[in-house]
């Protein structure tokens, strides 16, 4: 993968930093919206909503969130990672994959990083 050129890292940045925006506000039916249609597939927004709740809490809690470098295969895939800084000072990596469909780009992969790769945030 390759540094994305600045159009695709704005668009990138744009839909992770809405959904968390949404995530932290409890707005689970928009953070729905940004999940690509293989995720939709597999998760009603109902069952999304524990997904979250259960597998990825950090991505819930009020602090900040630092966007790292966007990288693209330049077929339609990219991978950020994005860390999680909650107001306890704890910290939590993740790794995003999002797909560009027909009406942009959506967020079809959440992984959490034990160790964040070098140069990445």
């Amino acid at each position: 993968m390759r540094l994305s050129p600045r159009k695709i890292r704005e668009e990138v940045r744009a839909v992770v930093e809405a959904q968390l925006e949404a995530l932290r506000a409890g707005d689970f039916a928009t953070a729905y919206d940004f999940a690509a249609r293989g995720i939709r597939r597999q998760f009603d927004e109902r069952l999304f909503a524990l997904m979250i709740r259960r597998g990825y809490p950090a991505l819930l809690r009020p602090g900040e969130a630092e966007v790292g470098a966007v990288r693209d295969d330049g077929k339609g895939t990219v991978q950020v990672m994005v860390t999680v800084i909650d107001r306890q000072k704890n910290i939590t990596t993740y790794r995003y994959w999002l797909v560009n469909e027909e009406n942009g780009w959506r967020i079809s992969g959440v992984m959490r990083e034990l160790k964040p790769p070098r140069g990445d945030i």
